[in-house]
């Protein structure tokens, strides 16, 4: 007689659990779920967001809308973010930028990384090149780094913003080469590369998105990339380690992030979510045209992403003297 006693407990005792449970879950009769972006719209970051939102909002089961909060190169949305509701109705897309390069570079940024977001999980990541005009005598980096060497008027590199990771490769790839290289920071890749078309600038470091449809016409020319492995977008370029340059396997990267306080259930939901969106094929063709590769990851991976990037990067910054005040 006491078997049907322990299972009246057992059965209330699980009901209490998912009564629990269910406000941790995304509340869908709130919607909708706002996803934040800080980027301008048409912006590749835009595009991500919007190649996610429809998708997402099918999965779980709320419409989903972008809302892009430009500004201060993405603080100004990881701000309204980090105060939000932790209710799974407001996301992040941020990048490595954000997340990374902002905290260590810049004085203003008011927020923490680590303890300010959960990270939901990684989208795509995505490929830096080293470029140079179709006309210097360099086949290879070794050789655009001998060219600087011997002429500092060549030892100039654009890259798209000051205080990127492209700046910061620039210099680390210099220094290691005993190169006084110089960074010209432009406003965005665009003008970069028509410098690096007009013969303007010796070199460039930007994200490949720029760089493939003028190394396939041979008007410049990709020297390396970097990565573990070669970029699917540029098969015949090599990565800076295959080139003997150990510390560039890192790439950049998008993901999802909420305030910290956000339940793990809720954290876990919208993660199941995303791998599904990112495991549909047109979502991966479309990141692909982006020159962007799905890289599906979970919370921890991300959050242990971040952190590596912080002390990756926090050394060679110092190291640099940079400082965007």
């Amino acid at each position: 007689m006491k078997l049907p006693a322990l299972l009246k407990i057992a059965l209330a005792s699980a009901s209490l659990c998912i009564a629990a449970a269910a406000p941790a879950q995304v509340p869908t009769q709130k919607g909708p779920l706002k996803l934040i972006v800080g980027y301008p719209a048409g912006g590749s970051a835009d595009v991500q967001a919007r190649t996610l939102a429809d998708k997402l909002a099918a999965e779980l089961g709320v419409a989903v809308v972008v809302d892009n909060r430009t500004g201060a190169g993405g603080q100004i949305a990881a701000d309204y973010v980090r105060a939000a509701a932790p209710d799974g109705l407001t996301v992040l897309l941020a990048n490595m930028h954000m997340m990374v390069m902002l905290p260590l570079t810049s004085k203003s940024v008011r927020y923490d990384p680590l303890k300010d977001f959960k990270a939901v999980g990684r989208i795509a990541s995505f490929y830096e090149g080293i470029a140079v005009p179709a006309d210097l005598p360099a086949a290879n980096v070794r050789q655009w780094l001998d060219i600087a060497r011997k002429d500092p008027g060549k030892a100039t590199y654009g890259v798209p913003a000051p205080g990127s990771v492209a700046q910061f490769m620039g210099y680390r790839l210099g220094a290691d080469a005993k190169v006084a290289l110089v960074a010209a920071p432009y406003r965005g890749a665009a003008p970069l590369v028509q410098d690096l078309l007009g013969n303007q600038v010796a070199a460039g470091i930007t994200p490949i998105a720029d760089l493939v449809a003028y190394q396939q016409s041979g008007k410049l020319k990709v020297l390396a990339v970097n990565g573990a492995r070669r970029a699917q977008l540029l098969p015949d370029v090599p990565t800076l380690k295959e080139l003997g340059q150990p510390h560039f396997d890192n790439l950049e990267w998008t993901g999802l992030f909420v305030p910290a306080g956000t339940s793990k259930a809720t954290v876990e939901q919208l993660h199941a979510a995303l791998n599904k969106v990112l495991g549909h094929k047109d979502v991966q063709e479309r990141l692909i045209k982006l020159s962007s590769e799905p890289s599906p990851s979970t919370p921890e991976e991300l959050a242990g992403l971040i952190a590596d990037d912080l002390q990756r990067w926090g050394p060679v910054i110092k190291a640099s003297g940079f400082t965007s005040e």
